[in-house]
């Protein structure tokens, strides 16, 4: 849907994702964001293998948290860096992060791996932003979603 040359998406199969961010590399990219089907295990081994870090997002609900749980035997086993972020999660009301938000953050800390103190909120600017395929912080930059989007990179640049 984005027309625009940047970001530049590319599909690659498992098997040629290391020539792919070798070639990447030496076009003078920094920065590969990967992105796997959650069902496909090689794959997500795979891309685990050559990431830098990881991050394993899951919607609050207790079977989606129970289905993270292969991602995260993947990057435990492969002794990546690696952390679990929650997304489409009810927004904060006044008081913080609603109740099931906090619980599956306690739920989360059983895999071991760092739990983003970022969650990022079922908001409707996410489906506005994709129609044309932008990112929210180009569609609202100001708006709720663009913040929290924000606040979970500032987050990650943390993390290595």
């Amino acid at each position: 849907r984005r027309q625009l040359e940047r970001p530049r998406v590319e599909r690659c199969s498992a098997e040629g994702l290391e020539e792919k961010l070798g070639e990447l590399e030496a076009q003078g990219s920094d920065l590969v964001l990967l992105d796997t089907a959650p069902h496909s295990s090689h794959d997500a081994a795979t891309a685990v293998t050559l990431a830098d870090f990881v991050l394993i997002a899951s919607r609050p609900a207790i079977l989606d948290l129970e289905a993270i749980g292969e991602s995260v035997k993947i990057v435990k086993r492969r002794e990546a860096r690696g952390a679990v972020v929650l997304n489409a999660c009810p927004p904060p009301h006044i008081f913080g992060e609603t109740a099931i938000v906090r619980e599956a953050r306690e739920a989360v800390a059983v895999y071991g791996l760092p739990v983003s103190p970022v969650s990022v909120s079922q908001r409707a600017a996410f489906s506005h932003a994709l129609i044309d395929g932008h990112a929210v912080t180009e569609y609202e930059s100001k708006g709720k979603a663009a913040a929290e989007i924000r606040g979970l990179w500032d987050w990650i640049e943390t993390q290595w």
